[in-house]
């Protein structure tokens, strides 16, 4: 009983909001917020082409190659122990020593082909490794010359 007393005041109500007219608002108060908004679109208009740039894709690419100073999906606690990390591997003892492994050589056709790392090389070819070339081939050892430090290093046949 009480749930269709309920119902029957619902149904009154929404009878009453879609029958009986609502008030008229002002058509002058439309117009005003209308030119309202007009006026502040064209400002912005007129603003937004005066900050543009005529090569905006030549101002993304020079702003997104340049490194990042803070990378912005770190929040600050997570960056700030990420940079003590970098400082920390910066402070530490100098680059760890590379080092190589010889051990393959072919013979096809007086082509000489040495295998360092699991890698092919030729005589003069550059390694995966920037600034090493293998600068001799023999059956027994290469020798890889290091650029950086312009020195040789004689590898080994390792068996």
């Amino acid at each position: 009983m009480i749930i269709l007393v309920v119902m029957g005041i619902v149904v009154l109500y929404a009878a009453f909001e879609f029958l009986v007219p609502k008030k008229i608002v002002s058509t002058t108060n439309k117009t005003q917020n209308t030119a309202e908004l007009n006026t502040f679109v064209n400002e912005l208009t007129a603003g937004l082409s005066k900050d543009t740039t005529k090569n905006l894709q030549v101002l993304i690419f020079s702003r997104a190659e340049k490194e990042w100073r803070r990378d912005p999906f770190l929040d600050t606690k997570s960056y700030r122990s990420w940079s003590k990390a970098q400082e920390s591997v910066k402070t530490s003892a100098a680059a760890p020593k590379i080092v190589f492994a010889y051990t393959g050589y072919l013979e096809i056709n007086k082509r000489k082909i040495a295998i360092i790392n699991g890698m092919e090389y030729r005589e003069g070819e550059e390694l995966d490794v920037k600034g090493f070339v293998l600068k001799s081939i023999s059956p027994v050892r290469v020798v890889i010359d290091n650029r950086a430090a312009r020195a040789a290093q004689t590898i080994p046949l390792q068996e």
